[in-house]
């Protein structure tokens, strides 16, 4: 991972975010999000009620529908495959096309809603998809060592 990053004050910044609280992940998440996105009108997605479990769960579903090729860069580490699933986005949205397919897969996992924060906090601080690999494979390395890197 240090190789990927170039100085010390990008590696300072991209492991602040990789290790990030739920609650700081979250926090900064929706600020980005309003940032970005200040009129934007969440209820036009017609979100199923799962996705208001909780404000990570939230954040996780908005960064799905509005930033939907970030998510679909990367693996989801929760090892959801099995369901089918090709990326992280397919976590959160089932099919795309005229009308939006939500999965509810997201809103029960709190590795994917926190992947999807982490990418879209790196992606602003304007970390590469290689980067932000990396980091994931770090963050991840326990996860992958039980299970395998499948």
């Amino acid at each position: 991972l240090l190789a990927v990053l170039a100085s010390a004050g990008e590696n300072k910044e991209f492991e602040r975010i990789q290790y990030l609280s739920m609650d700081e992940l979250t926090e900064e998440t929706h600020s980005l999000l309003d940032k970005r996105y200040p009129n934007e009108k969440w209820d036009a997605y017609r979100f199923p009620r799962y996705v208001f479990t909780n404000d990570s769960v939230e954040a996780g579903y908005m960064i799905a529908v509005k930033e939907g090729d970030l998510l679909k860069q990367f693996r989801c580490y929760c090892f959801c495959d099995a369901m089918g699933h090709k990326n992280l986005f397919d976590c959160f949205i089932k099919k795309e096309g005229r009308r939006i397919q939500f999965d509810e897969h997201g809103a029960g996992c709190n590795i994917c809603y926190g992947q999807a924060m982490m990418a879209l906090l790196w992606q602003e601080s304007g970390f590469t998809q290689e980067q932000m690999q990396a980091g994931f494979e770090k963050r991840f390395e326990r996860l992958i060592e039980q299970f395998g890197n499948q």
